[in-house]
């Protein structure tokens, strides 16, 4: 029923999913009784409301501006789905932002298969995840993207591999100057990167590790059809494809390499999944499977909350 119901791209499937994504939102977030409640807290929350909303629109966005999914709503179902399982990624805060400014990037590298305005493109995506990184440092990991956008789509000129440098350098230069004009203390990198830890203790409780079972078997479903789908697509649509998954792996790097562990940072392969995911559901045949896994997914987002909160 709900593989039928979001086969077809409709104002009232962005209303659901957006509804029921807030309200999940404001239980994990604000029914909290040891939270104390200020003014600064609420504008707080509710940007961070909002910037959440916003990546399930920015990512609907290029998934359909750039044919990588047909006309559906699933990738926005899925991305509603999965960040609903896991209550820490409900209170990403900070990364709510570092993932949409990633977005922007990814949007920036895929839309150089035009082949217009390269250099400006490769700059501004490279500008978006370094701005990424201010709020969450190991987000400078996407900055991998640009690099290989511009060997798909723009190597003839090998100097355009020097433009994520300068988007480097231009932040940088930025965000120093504003530490001197504001702190009046220099900018150190010590204080930007911080060494990865190993420590996997947050996953092993309940309220996450039960969610990544669910999501886990999922994925690797969907992997199979994606990365059969990737070997035989045509070849224009094949890099984008593999920015697809190379965004879902970096995503993966990133929560193994985070250095303080809260579950939040599985919003950055909760998108790339949702992408992978939806072109399973697109997949030809197999309907019953895709009710099954998409009723399944909807049942737990139900139950879970109201036994592991």
């Amino acid at each position: 029923m709900l593989a039928s119901f979001f086969k077809k791209s409709k104002p009232i499937n962005f209303l659901i999913v957006g509804l029921f994504m807030a309200i999940y939102f404001i239980v994990a977030n604000f029914l909290d009784q040891n939270t104390a409640y200020s003014w600064q807290f609420l504008t707080k929350k509710i940007g961070y409301l909002i910037t959440y909303i916003l990546l399930m629109v920015v990512l609907n966005f290029i998934v359909k501006r750039n044919t990588i999914s047909k006309k559906n709503t699933y990738t926005i179902l899925l991305f509603g789905f999965l960040t609903t399982l896991c209550l820490p990624v409900l209170q990403a805060n900070e990364l709510f932002i570092a993932a949409f400014f990633v977005l922007l990037a990814l949007r920036r590298v895929i839309s150089l298969r035009s082949g217009l305005e390269i250099k400006k493109k490769i700059f501004d995506a490279s500008l978006w995840v370094v701005v990424a990184s201010l709020f969450y440092p190991l987000s400078i990991l996407f900055l991998i993207l640009p690099f290989v956008g511009i060997f798909y789509y723009a190597i003839q000129d090998f100097k355009n591999l020097f433009i994520p440098l300068v988007a480097v350098f231009c932040v940088y230069f930025l965000v120093t100057t504003g530490y001197f004009l504001v702190l009046d203390t220099p900018f150190y990198l010590s204080q930007y990167f911080v060494f990865p830890s190993l420590n996997l203790e947050v996953y092993q409780e309940a309220d996450v590790f039960i969610p990544l079972i669910i999501i886990g078997l999922f994925t690797i479903l969907s992997l199979f059809f994606f990365l059969k789908e990737l070997q035989l697509t045509i070849r224009k649509r094949k890099p984008m494809l593999f920015l697809i998954f190379l965004f879902f792996i970096i995503g993966l790097l990133l929560v193994l390499l985070s250095p303080q562990k809260t579950g939040s940072e599985l919003i950055f392969p909760f998108i790339g999944v949702s992408v992978i995911g939806t072109i399973f559901l697109e997949h030809k045949g197999g309907k019953i499977l895709k009710e099954i896994t998409l009723g399944i997914l909807g049942l737990a987002v139900l139950i879970i909350p109201f036994v592991l909160w």
